[in-house]
């Protein structure tokens, strides 16, 4: 059970990629504005909150520019808090970006998990940094009046998913292209093209996604201001087989149905790679939350991830504790021979 990104670690790609970057398109958006060199949060951060105010200075809806964020804060009670954060955010004012990054903050907590959560509180973008985002955003919004208009953003594949790639989702949609937007400071990568790749055949194979009109995929990198394109047409037929095969798990493993963000039994066993008896043994010993319906045992999704999120704390807190354990059993077996050193020396 793998986001898109987390899957990409694993994938051994041909060389060059299953997509080569360099062979995209690339076009050069000129504004003749630098940024700054220095900025002191993580990259991470101002790729969201650039790709989340974008989105909300677009469209005006900011609870859905920001719902993975405000996820993610449910999944550690701190919605009240993450809510006082989004209402302070209300445009490209600089309290407003400040807040904005904190919010993202909350991200983690669904797409990692709560074990990597940090204190908003301790996110906070400097001078530089806010200027570099307030610049990117307005990039953004360029882009889109020549590109757009968004048809979609915040693209997830009901349906699409499978027990090898079981979350992920795209930023944007205009007419014929499925865009991902990325910060970074260097060129695309083979596994910014995976990923791409990875989305459009997600979306091809979901039933809540109309993919018919998409003929290309496309990065766009607000810090560089570049546009990068690719048509995809011009992927062979050899290579979209082996993606959805290999990568992504189409053809050899079970799709999970997430409608109406339930679990059933059997996408629960495909999600944790186990029989029924294991998952009842869960229920009974481990505090697994299901519940019947129609006699059947169902599932809240929020709820499988956020009991999942505890068992993987649980777990991590018990191998912190053996590794204690053992350091200590090593210094007593040393004892004996450090006195003996000791009233010799």
């Amino acid at each position: 059970m793998k986001s898109v990104t987390q899957r990409i670690k694993e994938v051994k790609q041909p060389t060059g990629g299953y997509i080569n970057p360099k062979d995209f398109e690339i076009i050069e958006l000129e504004d003749q504005i630098e940024l700054t060199n220095e900025e002191n949060i993580n990259p991470g951060l101002v790729g969201l909150a650039v790709d989340y105010m974008t989105r909300f200075m677009s469209n005006g809806n900011i609870e859905e520019a920001f719902k993975i964020s405000l996820m993610g804060a449910q999944k550690i009670n701190e919605i009240n808090k993450a809510q006082k954060l989004l209402d302070n955010i209300t445009g490209l004012d600089n309290e407003s970006i400040i807040n904005a990054c904190k919010l993202c903050g909350y991200d983690v907590c669904y797409r990692a998990g709560t074990a990597y959560f940090k204190n908003v509180d301790e996110i906070n973008p400097d001078e530089n940094t806010i200027y570099n985002i307030k610049v990117m955003i307005e990039r953004g919004l360029k882009f889109f009046e020549k590109y757009g208009p968004v048809v979609q953003n915040g693209i997830t594949f009901v349906g699409g998913y499978t027990s090898i790639v079981s979350a992920g989702d795209a930023d944007f949609i205009t007419n014929d292209t499925l865009w991902d937007f990325k910060v970074s400071k260097s060129n695309p990568t083979k596994d910014y093209t995976l990923q791409l790749i990875i989305y459009y055949l997600l979306g091809v194979h979901s039933y809540s996604c109309d993919f018919s009109n998409i003929k290309k995929l496309g990065i766009f990198n607000p810090r560089k201001n570049i546009v990068y394109q690719y048509e995809i047409k011009n992927i062979s037929n050899e290579i979209i087989k082996e993606i959805e095969t290999e990568v992504i798990g189409y053809g050899n493993q079970k799709k999970v149905d997430i409608h109406n963000d339930i679990f059933t039994m059997n996408d629960i066993m495909s999600h944790m790679g186990c029989s029924r008896h294991m998952v009842m043994k869960y229920y009974s010993e481990y505090n697994l939350p299901l519940r019947k319906e129609k006699n059947k045992y169902v599932i809240n999704r929020e709820d499988f991830y956020i009991w999942l999120d505890e068992m993987q704390r649980i777990k991590e807190e018990q191998e912190r504790q053996q590794r204690m354990i053992a350091i200590i059993m090593i210094i007593i077996s040393l004892l004996p021979l450090l006195y003996l050193i000791f009233i010799m020396g």
